[in-house]
């Protein structure tokens, strides 16, 4: 899992592909959470489309201040995995919770770090369990 708050929140890995590959389409999501979605993706790759109308559309579901911190939290996200990736550097925990080195977080999510059904999180449980069994 990504983060203990947002598993306590009830956030699964299953939401967090649905949210990455079809936010648009899935039933998961409510009209706000998707719209946070979109606010997201925009945010990365095409922020000039973030203009009057958007924000129109925001005001529909969130506040100006609520507006303002999912703004700021985005703009964070997208700048620091930016930065990390220009570091060649991998997540810090595993699939599964596992605070792990960057060799083994290479190992477990290959060349480029995708999505956790995809692999990483059988290679991530094989890799504790191959620890257990080591002693380490």
């Amino acid at each position: 899992m990504r983060s203990a708050s947002a598993k306590q929140a009830g956030l699964t890995e299953e939401m967090i592909d649905e949210g990455i590959d079809n936010w648009r389409e899935s039933e998961l999501f409510t009209e706000a959470e998707k719209l946070a979605l979109e606010y997201s993706e925009l945010m990365d790759s095409e922020p000039e489309k973030i203009d009057e109308a958007f924000y129109a559309r925001l005001r529909e579901h969130y506040s100006d201040e609520e507006i303002v911190e999912l703004g700021s939290f985005i703009g964070f996200n997208v700048g620091y995995h930016t930065f990390f990736r220009t570091l060649d550097f991998y997540p810090m925990f595993s699939p599964d919770g596992r605070l792990v080195s960057q060799e083994e977080s290479r190992r477990i999510y290959g060349d480029c770090p995708v999505s956790h059904l995809s692999g990483p999180l059988a290679r991530a449980i094989e890799e504790g369990e191959a620890g257990q069994a080591n002693g380490s």
